[in-house]
């Protein structure tokens, strides 16, 4: 296969302040401008009314907010907000702490106390303020930090205990960064959303999401902590290219999930002691999963002993998943239910209770990857999946022969499984160490290789009327579920026969 570097060619390189060697006169003159363009900003300090500063500021302004407990306040200008160590804003009933309803606004260092759901009281703050509720929608959530505009930066804040901590609909060039989110519903919610970017924040104990994305394009999140999330730690729901790396998800119930997502990337991040490590479902189509650390997930207290490194789920295709390592779970890696025409390459699967299992799928490609130390090491049930292209897989458990040393045996690998008739036809003698990747070319492999037939519910119907043949296919609205889309019974060990 073709070597090529696995740089990610992102998109857009994060904003940040250069150092740039220009020349004398070009210099002299771009301090001229900055001194000009400075000349109309003021830093302002704030008193105990932080709004009614920010109604006297002239955009460009910096206003400074010492230590101390203040109203919340709207921002309607293009404003730099800094609050200094002990700054605090509280949140109420259907009114953030803070609300940005211009673009360039930069706010940083507040601590937010924020008010979680409850709908009674919102019930009864709307029965008793009948002007807040013309037109207002009881569905609301009670949000610390409400983003109306572009171009808008978050730094250095910390949110506790809101319904949402930070919440943004139909904006784009939003940056929240190094900010903590604890004990929220909802860390930060990003509606309709595009080109923006959450990096290095810490999402903890958060009831429903760490991090939910519906609707988006081109999210950037990067190396975030997400723990103790009793939802998804982060969930992206139908969006796409959307740049997801180096980020921590830990103790949660779903670690990061996919779902009717597409075009997007999953690099260098690590899920462990989550039920699911990383959940790519619902006709989640052409992502790549690559260089991905899924160990140990596993949540005894939902079912002992279950979880799943990486699993591909219900009619998710075209998708790469290649160079993780999966260790130390129930199911290492996992392809189940309508999956097809994906590539799985180049993966170290060990100490696993089952290295990779695959259940009601055709067409995927298998090969290239390391299973070994783990209880079985691949299973198929209910598939008709591709086992090795010029070469297969390495198993520990392999005892063929290779009689003419080229490092391939001699005799297939059968797959274990209810059912189960494939076989790898090149199993690896040893590791295969040279896992270089070239995305075209394994999707270029997956065309060439991947050719059974459709399986007999995705023949349509037909019939012969007045010599002419009608096919009935019904176009489902939306994708199919089977029967056992649910977590595996393992409380009766073994289901695997």
């Amino acid at each position: 296969m073709q070597q090529m570097s696995t740089a990610w060619p992102w998109s857009s390189p994060a904003c940040a302040t250069s150092v740039i060697e220009l020349r004398p006169i070009i210099f002299v003159a771009l301090i001229a401008l900055a001194v000009l363009t400075c000349a109309q900003a003021s830093t302002i300090q704030s008193g105990q009314d932080i709004q009614a500063t920010i109604n006297t500021a002239k955009a460009g302004d910096i206003i400074l907010v010492g230590p101390g407990e203040y109203n919340a306040f709207e921002v309607d200008r293009a404003l730099t907000i800094v609050g200094q160590e002990g700054s605090v804003l509280h949140g109420a009933i259907q009114k953030p702490a803070i609300l940005v309803s211009s673009e360039g606004v930069n706010i940083s260092g507040f601590k937010i106390i924020g008010v979680g759901k409850d709908s009674t009281a919102k019930f009864n703050y709307y029965m008793a303020n009948p002007a807040s509720a013309a037109g207002q929608r009881l569905d609301q959530p009670n949000a610390a930090i409400i983003i109306g505009a572009s171009d808008v930066i978050l730094e250095n804040i910390s949110i506790f205990g809101a319904q949402v901590g930070v919440k943004a609909e139909n904006v784009g060039n939003l940056t929240i960064q190094n900010t903590t989110l604890e004990s929220c519903e909802s860390g930060a919610s990003l509606l309709q959303c595009s080109s923006s970017k959450v990096e290095g924040c810490s999402f903890s104990n958060c009831k429903k999401y760490g991090l939910n994305v519906e609707e988006c394009r081109d999210i950037k999140f990067k190396a975030n902590r997400i723990v103790n999330t009793s939802g998804s730690g982060a969930l992206f729901k139908e969006s796409e290219e959307c740049d997801i790396q180096d980020n921590v998800f830990s103790k949660n119930t779903f670690g990061l999930s996919l779902w009717r997502s597409s075009f997007s990337q999953v690099a260098r991040n690590r899920a462990d002691h989550n039920y699911y490590g990383i959940l790519i479902t619902d006709s989640s189509n052409n992502n790549t999963i690559t260089d991905n650390l899924a160990e140990d997930n596993s949540r005894g207290e939902i079912i002992a002993g279950f979880g799943i490194g990486i699993s591909l789920e219900e009619n998710s295709s075209y998708n790469v998943v290649t160079r993780n390592t999966a260790k130390g779970n129930f199911n290492g890696l996992e392809v189940s239910r309508g999956c097809k025409f994906n590539a799985v390459y180049g993966n170290d699967v060990s100490g696993n209770s089952h290295g990779i299992r695959l259940n009601e799928n055709r067409n995927n490609l298998i090969f290239g990857n390391n299973f070994y130390d783990n209880n079985i090491n691949a299973y198929e049930n209910a598939s008709q999946n591709i086992w090795n292209t010029t070469i297969g897989n390495y198993y520990d458990d392999y005892h063929g022969k290779d009689e003419n040393g080229d490092g391939v045996g001699d005799q297939p690998y059968a797959l274990r499984g209810q059912d189960s008739k494939s076989s790898d036809h090149r199993p690896m003698i040893a590791f295969f160490r040279n896992v270089s990747v070239d995305h075209a070319n394994l999707k270029d492999d997956v065309k060439k290789y991947a050719t059974y037939g459709m399986a007999d519910d995705e023949v349509p119907a037909y019939q012969v009327k007045g010599g002419t043949i009608v096919i009935a296919s019904k176009i489902p609205t939306s994708p199919p579920k089977w029967s056992d889309s649910k977590p595996l019974d393992v409380t009766t060990p073994p289901f695997y026969k």
